[in-house]
């Protein structure tokens, strides 16, 4: 089958003709249907890996646990809109501590702070 060519099946009577044409429309149908149903896992994977990325990057934030990084994503959004959040947009926003805000803040912002040898 060729898109924008009709397919010509030969048949023996009319009734014959019209069951081969509604099994053709059918299975391309369900072809078509199996095609988005592909393309839905494929973007459902891609933003549950997004969603794993962003939970690695926020919770590498010492003291931000997995709940937090939830909070910040529902309430301010990406890591770039966390990193722009003022402290007092994150306590305003999300149910963060005043000292888990400030050391989101300090984290996102501050160079020196972020690339500082860390120790366990």
């Amino acid at each position: 089958m060729v898109i924008g060519k009709p397919t010509f099946v030969p048949v023996q009577d009319l009734e014959m003709g019209f069951e081969k044409m509604v099994k053709i429309a059918h299975s391309s149908g369900v072809y078509k249907q199996e095609k988005i149903g592909e393309k839905l896992k494929a973007e459902r994977k891609q933003l549950v890996q997004g969603m794993n990325f962003y939970l690695k990057v926020v919770t590498s934030i010492p003291g931000i646990d997995n709940h937090d990084a939830n909070a910040l994503s529902q309430a301010i959004g990406s890591v770039q809109a966390i990193a722009k959040a003022s402290k007092e947009q994150i306590l305003e926003n999300t149910d963060l501590s005043t000292d888990k805000a400030e050391m989101v803040s300090r984290f996102l912002r501050d160079p020196k702070f972020y690339l500082r040898p860390k120790f366990n």
